[in-house]
């Protein structure tokens, strides 16, 4: 099947040492061979240099979401393992930054050049507070909504970071009566506000957007943003999709600059198999592969976890995707 082509290539593009490869050894689940760090230290030394190099050439990025852990229970729980050509590699658990995980973050961003995010998230800290709610706290969602930012930009300074990711949707105020439209306005600004805040008082870090541009009201916001990723575009199913939600945000061109979009890697729920499809290939790889040319700044993967268990090449989806975004140079 079509899914399967690119692993003899991603093997032969692991042991190059351009721009896009990545020397992250290719390794049996649960064996280990000697690492290039071991066989061969100043072609390591090379690799790591072209590598840094092309953090800087102009390339389109790519931010990966990844489920870090407390404690590692398998070599899928380790930054040090991910793939080295990842430009942004997204924490899903900011407050879950062991010394470990610090430790091993430190090693890859002055290794590789890599850069660690989390996202700050305004419809999962809406879900949090409803489900308090029902089980019986009293306390106003302003409140909560107010503390809950204060408490998740802290994760910023203790967890090493370089990046903070902004996720809100928002929704279409059309069919909203006058007064409810007041609310919702002041119940964004109060979300948003200090985001645009941390942006002008943090001008050496990164600050993202995810979301539905179209539905925020404040422009300035996205102006500070250096990527927006489209969120709607996790739930398209073919390029066709991606394409409209591109079209239907695309108001001004300097915003339409930083447009990203977003897709899913398989994941080993049998429940989920087809999430990472689209038909016999990955969405990732079609992705990919449409962005090479098209008018978007990046694309996003998530769930990397369950891409690393593989016998043959660890990582063998994200890598692939990398790979056709970004081809090593010949």
């Amino acid at each position: 099947m079509k899914r399967h082509i690119f692993y003899c290539m991603m093997a032969l593009a692991a042991a190059c040492s351009f721009t896009s490869c990545d020397w992250n050894d290719p390794e049996a689940v649960g064996n280990h061979f000697g690492g290039i760090t071991e066989v061969n230290p100043p072609a390591y030394s090379e690799y790591l240099q072209n590598l840094r190099n092309y953090r800087n050439n102009g390339h389109k990025k790519v931010y990966v979401w990844f489920d870090n852990k407390e404690s590692f229970s398998s070599q899928a729980d380790h930054v040090a393992t991910v793939p080295d050509s990842i430009d942004v590699l997204v924490l899903n658990h900011p407050e879950k930054m062991t010394q470990a995980v610090l430790d091993e973050i430190d090693t890859k961003r002055s290794n590789t050049g890599m850069q660690t995010a989390y996202a700050i998230s305004y419809q999962e800290i809406r879900k949090a507070w409803e489900l308090e709610k029902e089980q019986g706290a009293t306390e106003t969602w302003d409140n909560y909504r107010d503390a809950e930012l204060s408490k998740q930009f802290e994760y910023f300074n203790g967890g090493g970071f370089d990046r903070i990711i902004c996720v809100y949707d928002g929704r279409d105020v059309s069919t909203l009566t006058e007064s409810q439209r007041q609310e919702y306005a002041a119940d964004q600004a109060a979300f948003l506000s200090p985001f645009k805040s941390w942006a002008s008082n943090h001008i050496d870090s990164g600050f993202d957007f995810q979301g539905i541009p179209a539905n925020v009201s404040d422009k300035e916001l996205l102006t500070a943003a250096g990527t927006i990723f489209l969120s709607e575009t996790l739930s398209a199913t073919n390029i066709s999709e991606m394409k409209f939600i591109l079209s239907r945000n695309d108001e001004d061109a300097a915003l339409s600059e930083k447009f990203a979009v977003m897709t899913s890697l398989p994941v080993l729920d049998p429940t989920k198999s087809g999430l990472g499809y689209w038909g016999d290939e990955y969405s990732s790889w079609q992705t990919a592969r449409w962005a090479r040319t098209a008018d978007i700044s990046a694309i996003g993967l998530i769930n990397l976890n369950d891409d690393y268990y593989n016998p043959d090449f660890i990582y063998p989806v994200s890598r692939g995707a990398i790979q056709i975004l970004n081809p090593a140079a010949k």
